[in-house]
């Protein structure tokens, strides 16, 4: 399923360009027919109760851009015109024409502040589909407050009773506004998003067997929201609550928009009736509630799992670090220990070819062959330890909380395979230190891999703690007596691991021991604190 908070074709500026007429010609006529369509639902002082042209508008400025407001505003005041809703002549037209170009004022507004807020946070709030679920409902909310200050100098208000006619007048403008966008948009959004990009539609669905327990699921909340309200109950939406919120957290939001599409087919037909503005009122606004619920759940949930995504894909990448580090490791550690006697072999050889002369020719060519050879080898051994001690990335500060949290997030998985588990202090969020942060994490996690390994009681210790103008990270484990002396070298962080982690601390200016004691192991490693700290 294409994210919804994909821009397809958004740009700055507000011109009109010759490929937006087709656009605005199929925008004019949509929402003329979906501006009738909503009439049954129809009340005094507002639209409608079911207003469906809403998310026609929210679709199109959330595809092509916040710059087309000001064209869809004026296309709603020509179709009104057109179509008898507004009056062409009077004292009024200018009035009129401005209540139905602020609609689309204030939706582009809303969305333009909710895509700025979404790009400058972080977190759950701001990853797909999350904002478009924030844009969708506050949409509405905007357009009933661009509505309110001119709202309340109408000369046709009744008198004693402007409060009341005020409040159920934007009341219904908001639940008609909110049920027509969550109903209509997704879909539209979906479809643009499938056309621009010329790719099938990838619908993500509930499996069989669950998503037959949600369907009876909905069917029985439909069937008890039924009786309460031949009840006469007022809390007959909240069967139908429940069930939207449940299959929005589990499946997302597709599932949650089938969710919607379903309770709004249901309810619809019975508001559609004759009957009080009141009693109609009172059921749209069960149901929004119900939408809302369904949709910013389904939205949560999408949330989540994209960011559990980006998680997975980011230990990924720490994966593939490390695995490059241990190789630049053995790549130095056997460049080190064959340098010193090809330097030796390349002297020798060079030696050796200065006395070649007066030797057979073809002794000489064969000396000064390998003299050549071994001076390419030097040259080439050079370049190679130049390489492996070149730093992976720059330097930055960095919290130690931080640090701290990224390492057990990407070692969650382990340690629950191995029936670990990491314990500590409170770190004081003052610490902060100027590091490699990839590379400081692999060392970090290799220091705990291997109290994994060697831990008797899969309880690992992870502290951290100011010591002058150092900072102090302690990795700590308890061990069995009786089998460390068998397995010392290799689960107590004797090899590979531990020598990458020394050679990762000891880059960064600081250094790593070991102390055993009292059926513990611990590693104390020791970074200088970030000078702003000091």
């Amino acid at each position: 399923m294409p994210p919804l908070d994909d821009e397809t074709s958004a740009q700055d500026g507000c011109g009109l360009k010759a490929a937006d007429l087709p656009w605005l010609l199929g925008y004019a006529l949509g929402f003329f027919l979906l501006h009738r369509a909503a009439s049954p639902w129809s009340g005094p002082g507002f639209f409608s109760l079911w207003y469906p042209a809403a998310g026609w508008r929210f679709a199109m400025l959330w595809v092509r851009g916040i710059r087309m407001t000001p064209w869809l505003g004026l296309a709603e005041v020509l179709v009104d015109m057109i179509s008898g809703s507004i009056p062409t002549t009077g004292p009024n037209v200018l009035l009129e024409a401005w209540g139905a170009l602020r609609p689309a004022i204030a939706y582009g507004f809303a969305i333009a502040a909710i895509k700025f807020v979404s790009a400058k946070v972080h977190g759950a709030i701001a990853t797909p589909p999350m904002p478009f679920g924030l844009a969708s409902v506050i949409g509405p909310m905007a357009g009933a407050l661009i509505i309110l200050p001119l709202a309340l100098l109408r000369p046709d208000l009744p008198a004693g009773g402007i409060h009341t006619s005020l409040l159920l007048s934007l009341t219904g403008y908001v639940i008609g506004d909110l049920l027509g966008v969550l109903v209509l948009a997704p879909p539209l959004v979906w479809l643009a998003n499938v056309l621009d990009r010329s790719e099938p539609l990838e619908i993500s669905l509930p499996a069989a067997v669950p998503g037959l327990t949600d369907a009876v699921i909905l069917v029985l909340a439909l069937c008890a929201t039924n009786a309460l309200d031949v009840a006469g109950l007022d809390f007959r939406s909240l069967p139908t609550l429940i069930a939207g919120t449940w299959i929005g957290l589990r499946h997302g939001s597709m599932a949650a928009w089938l969710t919607i599409v379903v309770i709004t087919v249901w309810v619809l037909p019975h508001s559609a009736q004759s009957m009080a503005v009141a009693e109609r009122l009172d059921m749209h606004m069960s149901l929004a509630a119900t939408v809302i619920a369904a949709w910013i759940a389904g939205s949560y949930a999408d949330a989540q799992k994209t960011a559990q995504e980006t998680l997975e894909r980011r230990n990924r990448l720490l994966f593939q670090a490390e695995r490059l580090k241990t190789l630049r490791a053995m790549s130095v550690a056997v460049i080190h220990e064959i340098s010193q006697p090809l330097a030796t072999l390349a002297i020798e050889a060079r030696h050796l070819h200065e006395r070649s002369d007066g030797l057979d020719a073809e002794i000489a060519e064969s000396i000064d062959l390998i003299d050549r050879k071994a001076r390419s080898l030097s040259d080439l051994v050079r370049r190679l330890r130049r390489f492996g001690g070149r730093a992976a990335d720059e330097p930055s500060k960095l919290p130690v909380t931080m640090l701290m949290g990224s390492v057990t997030k990407m070692l969650e998985p382990e340690l629950r395979a191995e029936n670990c588990r990491i314990v500590g202090r409170r770190i004081n969020p003052q610490l902060v230190v100027r590091v490699q942060e990839i590379e400081l994490i692999q060392a970090i996690v290799n220091l705990i891999r291997n109290a994994m390994a060697a831990s008797s009681d899969g309880e690992i210790r992870l502290e951290a703690r100011a010591q002058k103008e150092n900072v102090i990270i302690e990795v700590a484990n308890r061990f069995d007596r009786a089998q460390d002396s068998a397995n010392k070298d290799e689960t107590m962080g004797m090899g590979v691991g531990l020598m990458i982690a020394r050679t990762i601390v000891e880059a960064h200016g600081g250094s790593l021991l070991r102390e055993d004691g009292d059926g513990e192991v611990r590693f104390f490693l020791r970074l200088p604190l970030s000078r702003a700290e000091l």
